[in-house]
């Protein structure tokens, strides 16, 4: 039955994953047919028919798009194996601390960008959104900086939490929430001490809570190169990870290596993690709110759940755009001949969101209802 239930979804994920990354591509608020619109473009790219005349237009679309899906995949991969390892349906990779410092990285960036680094760093525009500054470093640092600050993170956590060459998990999540703590403070300190520079400071805040918009190729290939390791990974640690669920004894009784896939999922966490926080900013939820949805689905077999998870997440990010920027200009429009101004103004103000506020209006709820039924389950046991 959970099998059959794994086909469904992933059949229905795999149809509409693309069907949406069209709409969002090729919906334009002056026509109808988007995704005909779309498939031209795509057409034209591959040298396949005439030059769209909005070409750079739906070029950008389509990079931020692709963006959405590959951050959304990462952080719900990298959620779904936290779940797995912690044993735990509230665990997400922001307990490692591991989104805080790719944030951070990425915060010290912006500020290097923005005039306070060496010279060769120094900005070239009054532009003060992430990923469009004329320098020409300016295309990689962001993600570099964000991807070393995560990797940095992880591996503190990592040495902090080994005693004798294993990993204690108690430990792992004590020591994660710690640096987390200190990553934060850190971050909310140089906020302050850029305060003054009301351009960084706009950048900063923006990247903290996700944008998807300016995304270059470049960072459509960074999230994809670390989505694909981390799935490359599954079946060395889906068939281990359904084993541990039953305590690390068992686990080792049955032929598999805990230590081992510790590590592997850890630095896989790690990867994925970073990967999508250094192109998006930080995307709250998505890791703790699409595995849980998706185990009750498919199950909690691993070798199906973090697949389904990762197409999950991707759709769930991608609809988040298409939402904001295809149907929202859509009902504002509606509300607005019908002569509603309030709420054409909210549904007109909507696109402006960033993607981190939307998941997050959407995944703070759940997380109080999942905390509120854990806490029953508890008092009845």
């Amino acid at each position: 039955m959970k099998h059959a239930r794994a086909l469904w979804l992933g059949s229905v994920l795999l149809l509409s994953l693309p069907l949406l990354i069209l709409i969002a591509t090729g919906y334009s608020e002056t026509g109808k047919e988007g995704i005909v619109v779309a498939m031209r473009f795509l057409f034209s790219l591959a040298g396949i028919g005439d030059i769209h005349p909005e070409h750079e237009i739906l070029k950008l679309r389509l990079l931020r798009a692709l963006c959405a899906a590959g951050v959304g995949g990462s952080l719900a991969l990298a959620g779904a194996m936290t779940q797995g390892l912690f044993r735990n349906p509230l665990a997400e990779p922001g307990l490692l601390g591991i989104g805080s410092g790719a944030s951070l990285g990425a915060v010290i960036a912006i500020a290097m960008l923005g005039g306070y680094g060496p010279d060769f760093w120094s900005r070239t525009t009054t532009t003060t959104e992430p990923g469009i500054f004329e320098s020409y470093y300016s295309l990689g640092l962001i993600p570099i900086m964000a991807f070393c600050g995560a990797l940095a993170s992880a591996f503190t956590i990592y040495r902090l939490a080994t005693r004798s060459g294993r990993i204690s998990v108690p430990m792992l999540l004590l020591t994660g929430l710690a640096i987390n703590s200190l990553l934060g403070a850190m971050m909310a300190g140089l906020q302050v001490l850029l305060l003054q520079d009301w351009q960084v400071s706009r950048a900063i805040i923006s990247w903290g809570f996700g944008t998807l918009d300016d995304r270059s190729s470049f960072h459509v290939t960074v999230v994809a190169c670390g989505a694909v390791l981390a799935l490359i990974s599954i079946p060395f640690v889906g068939l281990e990870l359904d084993l541990m669920s039953g305590g690390e004894e068992d686990a080792a009784a049955l032929g598999a290596d805990p230590a081992r896939v510790k590590t592997l999922v850890l630095a896989c966490v790690a990867l994925a993690t970073a990967a999508a926080v250094s192109v998006s900013g930080q995307i709250a939820f998505v890791g703790l709110l699409v595995p849980h949805v998706t185990r009750s689905i498919v199950g909690p077999h691993h070798r199906a759940l973090l697949p389904a998870s990762f197409l999950a997440g991707a759709t769930l990010l991608v609809l988040v755009v298409v939402l904001q920027h295809a149907a929202a200009p859509i009902i504002a429009e509606q509300f607005q001949g019908a002569g509603h101004l309030t709420l054409a103004n909210i549904f007109t103000r909507l696109a402006s969101l960033q993607p981190g506020v939307v998941t997050s209006l959407m995944g703070a709820p759940f997380f109080l209802a999942l905390l509120l039924r854990q806490g029953r389950r508890e008092l009845g046991a």
